[in-house]
């Protein structure tokens, strides 16, 4: 009997004011040759007509209001409301999948019994900047890779490494882990990824389903980013020892984006990496140490200043 499980899958996406994305997100979804079993729409209370549009193109909207929102629990409602699928695709409103069959191949690798996570490729915006394009390039290679539970001892963080913006879960694998971890200002993908290949379970990265989806974030922005990835790092024990685990790829990425911008002349995006680091840094060192941080600060410090709202 041939793999088909695209009528057994729920393509969940999560909606803010996304209104401005939805006309090329709208079309990747319509042009696939197989419905899927449901495609809905979580949104958080859109000013915009992001919600108008869902339902015009005939997909599912469930409204919930901006302060109920998080990464992980957000996620783990659209496991309630899509308790009759086999298979969840996240997508995040700006990471729109191309071509005709970028469902189909994001679910591949589920023939696989073992594998219970599955992401795809991120591609850079046409207007992506050198940087931009680099860490799409470093992140997301044309090399399909699988991780089980026997590679964390020598691959570390990037056994566990995807992406919550294009991504595919097998549902009864998830549901046994307990869902997303809900107590954490980002990474909810990781740390569940970390969870299933402690279960026995397999992950993929399948370069043939694509995306595109980047951002070029300023200095600032990089800070508070790495502040909620150090403050990941420091809130989950499991994901801390198994960073531990591998030593020297965040040195690895910043040299080789530096060779990149030296070897085309890019003098001033030269600049721009070695301050864009220099925020990651120290906005990975403040997250290490958000326990001695007051409230107020951790607010401002955190591209997810919700997160702490509520914590």
């Amino acid at each position: 009997m041939p793999f088909d499980p695209i009528a057994r899958t729920s393509v969940v996406i999560l909606t803010l004011d996304a209104q401005r994305y939805l006309p090329a997100l709208l079309t990747a979804i319509g042009g696939l040759p197989q419905a899927p079993q449901r495609v809905l729409f979580i949104d958080s209370a859109s000013r915009d007509q992001t919600v108008a549009l869902a339902l015009a193109a005939g997909h599912q909207v469930h409204g919930i209001q901006r302060s109920d929102f998080g990464h992980g629990k957000t996620r783990n409602l659209a496991l309630q409301l899509c308790a009759d699928s086999e298979f969840l695709v996240y997508l995040t409103q700006d990471a729109c999948p191309r071509g005709e069959n970028w469902l189909a191949q994001l679910l591949q690798p589920f023939t696989d019994e073992q594998v219970a996570l599955v992401y795809g490729r991120q591609l850079p915006r046409a207007e992506a900047t050198l940087s931009e394009r680099f860490a799409r390039e470093f992140n997301y290679s044309a090399q399909a890779d699988r991780s089980t539970l026997a590679d964390l001892p020598v691959r570390g963080i990037k056994a566990v490494f995807c992406s919550n913006s294009f991504s595919a879960y097998r549902r009864a694998a998830l549901v046994a882990v307990g869902g997303f971890p809900e107590k954490l200002p980002l990474g909810e993908d990781m740390a569940v990824a970390l969870r299933l290949l402690q279960q026995g379970h397999a992950r993929c990265y399948q370069p043939l389903a694509q995306a595109v989806h980047s951002h070029d974030y300023s200095v600032l922005q990089e800070l508070k980013r790495y502040f909620d990835i150090g403050t990941l790092m420091a809130m989950d024990d499991e994901l801390r020892r198994v960073r531990l685990a591998a030593s020297g790829e965040g040195l690895r990425f910043v040299r080789a984006e530096l060779a990149v911008a030296w070897q085309q002349s890019a003098l001033a995006e030269l600049c721009r990496i070695v301050l864009r680091t220099l925020g990651k840094y120290f906005g990975f060192a403040l997250g290490q140490r958000y326990q001695h941080l007051p409230m107020s600060w951790r607010r401002r410090l955190s591209m997810h200043a919700f997160f702490w709202s509520e914590s």
